[in-house]
Order: structure tokens, then sequence, then C-alpha cells
């Protein structure tokens, strides 16, 4: 499911980033399409819509669909490269905070991609965002300390 921001014909919106949005009040395509074929049966017979109007309207609804297609091509690009950055720490020492921004030291085992992002399971039994890791060792061998 693709969502657009609300710009064009509907009145623009600009939102913090850090606000959450609701699912039940983005916008889709077919949102701006159906406004626009309201607008055209409600339009004043004697002063109908200009073509101009109309085609710079469906412009934008394709300029918001490049946009959003391309916006969720990065996002995958970007997951894609998290997962590979973490997976090159398995086997290494991690240093870094947790939600709690308490310290957490550990060997990676494995890498986990969740709904807050790719995480890194440690030996220790905690999990550590990739976003939280503050220092990088490579593995020690804990029976020479080497």
């Amino acid at each position: 499911m693709t969502t657009l921001p609300a710009t064009g014909p509907a009145p623009v919106s600009t939102a913090a980033p850090n606000q959450v949005k609701s699912k039940k009040m983005e916008l889709k395509t077919e949102d701006f399409i159906k406004m626009m074929i309201t607008q055209l049966q409600n339009q004043d017979p004697l002063e109908p819509a200009k073509n101009q109007e109309l085609l710079a309207q469906m412009s934008q609804i394709g300029q918001l669909q490049s946009a959003t297609s391309l916006q969720e091509s990065l996002k995958g690009m970007v997951l894609q490269n998290q997962i590979g950055s973490a997976s090159s720490l398995i086997g290494k020492t991690v240093k870094g905070l947790d939600s709690t921004d308490a310290p957490v030291t550990g060997l990676v085992n494995s890498v986990k991609v969740s709904s807050d992002g790719v995480s890194l399971e440690l030996d220790s039994g905690k999990s550590l965002l990739l976003s939280r890791v503050t220092e990088i060792a490579p593995k020690t061998d804990r029976a020479s300390g080497t």
C-alpha cells in the first residue's frame, strides 16, 4: 500500500518529522482522483475548469506517484545497506546503548530486522539496534585474552 503526501489541489499539510502518522489519515492517489472527479461534477457550468488546470492536477498526481515510488525504493535500499553493514559485525564485539540508554556489550551472533529497524542479537541474550552502536571491536578470544 503506497501513501501520498497532501499536495496539489488539497491543502498542503506539513507534519513534524517525529509525528506519528495515522493510516486512516493518509491520502492515496485514488483519493486525489476522486477529489478531482468531485470537483468536475460540482463545477459551475458557466465557468468550467480550464484544460490547463486539469492537466496541471493530473501532472501533480503523476509526480506524487513517482515521488512515492522513489521514496519506497530508497527505503528498501537503505534497509538492505543496513542489513549488509550489520551482517559484517557478526563475530565482532560491539558496545552501544539500549532503548533505556543503558550500556550494552556483547559478541554479535546474528542480525534481526523488525519494525524498529535492524538490530544485533548479542551472545549476552540482549538485542542492540544498529543505530545505537557506539563501538566495534574485533572478536576477542576470552580464554587467551586476545
